[in-house]
């Protein structure tokens, strides 16, 4: 992938979604496609090493779905959508 150290990719994620959280709109369909996809990897049983089980997911993958779900769970904060979410349960603040 070209990045040097294990942290760059991490932060040219976030660099890139503070340049952008202005304009976001929390994508739920995303986030939940990303919460199946981190369920499904730490749940195969071959931890996605086995490259003859097209259906598991690579491990090599787990940090970018850990930051496309700590980036998904942001924007729903900065967005309100949380306060929301509270109003439906019925929690309180």
């Amino acid at each position: 992938m070209g990045y040097k150290h294990k942290n760059d990719i991490k932060d040219f994620m976030w660099s890139m979604f503070w340049m952008t959280h202005e304009v976001q709109k929390a994508d739920i369909d995303q986030l939940e496609d990303d919460i199946k996809t981190l369920i499904k990897m730490t749940t195969q049983k071959t931890a996605g090493q086995r490259k003859d089980k097209m259906k598991d997911i690579s491990w090599d993958n787990l940090e970018r779905i850990q930051m496309n779900i700590i980036c998904g769970a942001t924007v729903l904060y900065l967005t309100g959508c949380l306060d929301e979410l509270r109003k439906i349960a019925g929690q309180k603040e």
